[in-house]
């Protein structure tokens, strides 16, 4: 307690703060930052990184060693230094790169004095081309510059980065190396990537990484022949969350290929108009696929799709709506929603087609679910009517038994209600 208030200091939404009230503690942040003026900003440590892989496929590190001037760089004019091409690149034996038994490649001149040199035999790590190869994605075939500086300011930063296990590390390392480089001017952002993406992955149907050793791989090829490609796509993205880690199960392809088949027989009995409240589940969907793809959250997205195409079949559905949910199924179904779009009379094709809007007003919801907090833990959850008045929820609130057990006995101090967003019961002991 501080001056007799309580004082809640896990995440939660404010209160009592004027007009940051309501926001949840990531927005606070960002919001309270920007009123006193200042910045946030993250600290890192970068480990060590060792720079120097003793194999053949890496990138050459571009300097000679002399006898006479040490080690000297290679000349931008004879840059890039190019890996020899050879049969086989067999182990040293020594610990050195296959690079050192290839004499002819190995000895050189010194760029300095002109002298006997030998090139560096060790090569770059698989870090060194991850770190910047999306800015040579912007300029692949510019032999005078790593990227046009135009092109550069047009594209960059990327909008968002996908990532496996790896990612975290990755990262840091790909930022540290745009960080020089715009530093040295190369580059129009400080960052490249202001967003990533964790990538889970699927393990096999005992709880193990899919390993050859173990044999608990799946074909791709086996499953795209017994339930189609279709079918495959839709239960990898219904599977499990994004960033998850989830097993596989060849009986949840049966539930993705019959939906595809109701799909497909929704479009033999379509209705001459859609019903009201199919019509607003439509754009619902709409506004849910549409935000659940820009997060990331594509088994929720397959989900409301799911749900819809139930009650659509039940209550029936236009052509032009009909349309609209082919167009929502696209990205996860290419080819039956190709295939019927070009059977509804349509010639261009669907992933050619504007992505759908939602009607604003066919998607207000008339209720909304709060969480009734007390001294800002969630103590339950009440269902209310939309902008309900806040005197009429306090007095709804107090009869929750969930709220009552809690409250029974103590000094109730304020009831603060943050319209359609949480109730928090403020009590001194």
């Amino acid at each position: 307690y501080l001056n007799n208030e309580y004082v809640f200091s896990n995440d939660g939404i404010l209160v009592d703060s004027e007009q940051f009230n309501g926001l949840t503690s990531e927005e606070a942040k960002k919001k309270i930052t920007e009123f006193v003026g200042g910045k946030l900003t993250s600290t890192y440590r970068i480990k060590d990184w060792v720079f120097s892989r003793q194999r053949y496929w890496g990138e050459p590190i571009p300097v000679v060693r002399c006898d006479s001037c040490g080690v000297v760089g290679v000349p931008e004019s004879e840059l890039p230094v190019v890996l020899p091409n050879v049969e086989s690149y067999e182990p040293t034996g020594t610990g050195e790169s296959p690079l050192a038994n290839i004499d002819e490649w190995v000895n050189t001149t010194c760029p300095k004095c002109g002298g006997h040199a030998k090139r560096e035999t060790n090569t770059m790590p698989q870090w060194a081309g991850s770190s910047w190869y999306y800015l040579r994605y912007i300029d692949t075939k510019n032999n005078l510059a790593l990227v046009d500086k135009n092109k550069e300011k047009q594209t960059m930063p990327v909008d968002v980065y996908v990532g496996g296990d790896h990612a975290t590390r990755h990262l840091i390392y790909a930022r540290f190396w745009h960080k020089f480089l715009f530093d040295i001017g190369v580059v129009s952002t400080e960052e490249p990537f202001p967003r990533l993406e964790f990538l889970g992955f699927i393990v096999g149907p005992d709880g193990k990484k899919f390993s050859k050793r173990l044999k608990n791989g799946i074909s791709p090829d086996d499953v795209i022949n017994q339930f189609g490609s279709d079918a495959f796509r839709l239960y990898e993205a219904f599977i499990g969350p994004f960033e998850g880690v989830v097993p596989w199960n060849n009986d949840g392809m049966v539930g993705t290929y019959r939906f595809a088949e109701r799909v497909w027989s929704l479009s033999q009995k379509l209705s001459s108009e859609t019903k009201p409240e199919i019509l607003s589940l439509l754009h619902k969907t709409i506004k849910k696929v549409d935000e659940d793809i820009e997060n990331f959250k594509f088994n929720t997205a397959v989900s409301a799709l799911m749900i819809f195409v139930n009650e659509a079949i039940k209550e029936g559905i236009s052509k032009q709506d009909y349309k609209i949910l082919l167009q929502l199924l696209a990205p996860f179904a290419p080819h039956i929603t190709e295939e019927l779009w070009y059977q509804l009379g349509e010639r261009e094709s669907i992933h050619l087609s504007t992505w759908p809007k939602y009607d604003e007003s066919l998607v207000v919801e008339d209720q909304v679910t709060v969480g009734v907090q007390i001294n800002g833990k969630l103590r339950a959850e009440i269902t209310l009517a939309k902008d309900v008045d806040s005197k009429e929820v306090e007095k709804m609130v107090l009869e929750l038994p969930k709220i009552k057990e809690h409250i029974e006995g103590k000094n109730i101090s304020k009831i603060i209600v943050v319209p359609n967003r949480i109730i928090n019961i403020v009590i001194s002991s």
